[in-house]
């Protein structure tokens, strides 16, 4: 970077630009890579083949001089620099050059990946077309190391193109790349305000307001990079206080670590903000056989499922002071079950404590493990497993018997939920648990309240 700072200079040109407060060594705007149009593989395909093959011999890196003669004038990009906390750079990273933008609307781009040069501009006009969005995805297409797993997930994701299809499937699975988008600043501004208070103590307070001011002096940091350090959670994407120590923050740590990209949808998701996609495939994703992606436990289909089961159960959250029932079979059901029972006990400062009087109770009274025990007993009330099979068929008898069933636990273990206006018990939420979309579509039919008119009572999860 200093080479390329010091070549940039010595054309003395204004691709230099001033040094950001993080440390900037060297700015430079790369020109549309050679053969993006005229030497694609065919009239849709910007890129040649050299380009998308994994690990090609056919690409020779450019030298520092190439890059500098490459680089277009006039705009100028700061390249910054950040000093990792614990394992991960990429959310530090990602808030520094956010913070370094100045522009109203924000994007990103992955060095290894790779963008049709009219990416952004299509981008934009989607965003000026579509005022109700508050940021454009594209669809996507793989290069590099394919693998059959890999296409029908990308195939998945880009079947899911409107706002409410989005919306729905994240607790699938995230329903777009996070770099693929454009973003209105000032709705990743409300993903940044909302930093962590999903887990703040008082579930009797008013829930989340997204416009609230930031806490305190915090400068707006809209990515969290969650990792276990030194055997807790840590946000290594925080530059203040990546630990939680502060007094302000002590009481949000998340209950668990999970993918920077599952984290923000989520998080954006919470926040009621609206995600649109564009049908053109305008970001080509690399794979490569040791991508973090494939190989690193934060991305495992057990912490994936964590991450989803703790949003779900978050302020703002759709199963959020209510009864859950789990519909499912087998294993997946079992480890949906534990894991949502898991987020209601593995948080001391939650919300859920204040909803069980009798464990209160020990709690004011030091009874510890007593309130330990209530706590479970009311978790396993509140969470309920429902063995269901896709397609068998589901009467409204069943349901009623399933939700006076989940009514009679919560009451017996004295556990308080949420009342609609009227003063009545909000009725149970349905979380089904099925990872195939054949199986989901035999649900879908089974329950026509998927229907996005009737509410929000029923989810697939998987």
């Amino acid at each position: 970077l200093d080479a390329l700072a010091a070549a940039l200079t010595a054309r003395g040109d204004d691709a230099v630009g001033e040094p950001a407060d993080t440390s900037a060594t060297a700015t430079a705007t790369a020109a549309p890579p050679p053969g993006s149009s005229a030497d694609g593989d065919g009239a849709d395909e910007p890129f040649p083949a050299s380009m998308l093959g994994w690990e090609s011999n056919a690409h020779t890196p450019l030298t520092v001089e190439q890059v500098a003669a490459r680089t277009a004038r006039g705009n100028r990009l700061v390249v910054l620099s950040v000093k990792a906390h614990g394992p991960s750079g990429q959310g530090k990273a990602l808030n520094a050059a956010y913070r370094a933008a100045k522009a109203d609307l924000v994007g990103e781009m992955e060095s290894d990946d790779l963008r049709p040069p009219d990416a952004f501009a299509t981008l934009r006009e989607a965003l000026m077309n579509n005022p109700e969005w508050d940021c454009a995805t594209s669809r996507v297409r793989l290069c590099g190391w394919q693998r059959p797993g890999m296409e029908r997930w990308i195939d998945w994701q880009n079947e899911q193109v409107t706002g409410e299809a989005m919306r729905r499937a994240r607790f699938i699975e995230i329903p777009a790349l996070r770099a693929s988008g454009l973003y209105r600043r000032e709705a990743l501004e409300r993903v940044a305000m909302r930093d962590g208070r999903e887990d703040d103590v008082s579930d009797g307070a008013p829930e989340d307001e997204p416009t609230s001011p930031y806490m305190g002096d915090e400068t707006s940091q809209p990515y969290r990079d969650l990792w276990v350090v030194d055997g807790v959670v840590a946000d290594c994407a925080h530059d203040a206080d990546p630990t939680y120590d502060l007094i302000e923050r002590k009481g949000r740590r998340p209950s668990g670590w999970w993918p920077v990209d599952a984290d923000f949808w989520q998080r954006w998701f919470a926040c009621g903000l609206v995600a649109g996609k564009v049908r053109e495939p305008l970001y080509y994703w690399r794979q490569y056989p040791s991508q973090s992606t494939r190989t690193h436990d934060r991305c495992s289909l057990g912490q994936l499922r964590r991450c989803k089961a703790h949003f779900l159960l978050a302020q703002g959250g759709a199963a959020r002071g209510r009864c859950v029932q789990v519909w499912g079979t087998g294993d997946t059901l079992a480890a949906w079950v534990d894991d949502l029972r898991g987020v209601l006990t593995g948080w001391d400062k939650s919300g859920f404590l204040a909803r069980s009087p009798p464990a209160s109770a020990a709690s004011e009274s030091g009874a510890a493990k007593l309130r330990t025990e209530l706590l479970s007993a009311g978790a396993r009330a509140t969470v309920r497993a429902v063995e269901y099979r896709p397609g068998a068929p589901v009467g409204k008898k069943r349901l009623a018997r399933e939700d006076e069933a989940s009514y009679a636990a919560v009451a017996e273990a004295g556990v308080k939920l949420d009342v609609d206006a009227a003063g009545a018990t909000l009725p149970p939420i349905r979380l089904f648990a099925f990872g195939m979309e054949k199986a989901r579509r035999k649900v879908a039919r089974t329950f026509p309240r998927f229907d996005a008119r009737e509410g929000d009572d029923h989810w697939f999860v998987g």
